[in-house]
């Protein structure tokens, strides 16, 4: 049985090309806005070149986030895509686990498989159709994780590939405004045949990108009065106010 390594670990639960991706985030904040913001307190002090840099920062990131939630429609037209940024979870068919018998409180159509109202996909020309390769490939991906976890349980360094389950008898029902399926699943290397049924999970695709729009507006409103103020008091000062007692360069 071949392993696949797909990452080297860096420790429990971190891989390394993960890690790398967090430094090179962390790394570029520090370099690019650290260098600006040390510009910025060089020539009006360290806490207004703060808020000059933090309103700044926030008031692009409304721009930016805000593209990522409408799409480019403004000026390319409506037909553009939205949720061009960070993505959240993709709709897909969920496992609710896997049993020689299964049966579900929350769905209690799923015991009345494999009968009436279950249906299989009848062709390419069927909607269903599409959704064969995708409840296959979420099953074997689930039957790989269960085989796994239980190999890793009993000290067994083996591990098993989606591709080792065959699936089959793959059919739909739906439930409310939920679709469901349910797949037979075995080992192909031998073992019972079990059953494993599904949900349609639809995701959540934009949540990202309206959280970085929250958090961006937020910012600029916590952060602009504190700016205004600041701006009048060094105002003041340029106009014949009274200057602050010299502490050192700033």
């Amino acid at each position: 049985m071949t392993t696949v390594v797909a990452d080297i670990s860096c420790g429990p639960g971190l891989t390394c090309s993960s890690f790398v991706g967090v430094l090179t985030v962390v790394m570029a904040i520090i370099i690019f806005v650290g260098s600006i913001y040390v510009i910025l307190s060089a020539v009006f002090g360290p806490r207004m070149g703060y808020l000059v840099l933090a309103v700044a920062f926030f008031g692009w990131m409304i721009i930016f986030s805000g593209l990522w939630v409408t799409g480019y429609w403004i000026s390319q037209g409506l037909t553009t895509p939205k949720d061009l940024g960070p993505r959240g979870t993709e709709a897909h068919w969920q496992a609710m686990g896997s049993g020689i018998e299964v049966a579900s409180p929350r769905y209690p159509i799923i015991d009345k498989y494999p009968g009436d109202p279950w249906q299989s996909s009848t062709g390419p020309n069927d909607p269903r159709d599409a959704s064969v390769g995708t409840v296959t490939t979420a099953v074997q991906e689930f039957m790989a994780e269960q085989a796994n976890s239980q190999l890793a349980s009993e000290g067994t360094k083996q591990t098993v590939q989606p591709t080792d389950f065959t699936v089959t008898d793959v059919k739909f029902a739906p439930s409310g405004g939920t679709s469901l399926a349910v797949a037979r699943a075995y080992f192909s290397g031998g073992g019972p045949s079990v059953l494993v049924p599904l949900y349609h999970d639809r995701g959540n695709v934009p949540i990202y990108s309206w959280a970085f729009l929250g958090v961006s507006m937020l910012g600029f409103v916590v952060h602009l009065p504190f700016l205004d103020r600041a701006e009048r008091k060094r105002k003041a000062v340029l106009t014949g106010g009274k200057q602050p007692e010299w502490r050192g360069p700033a």
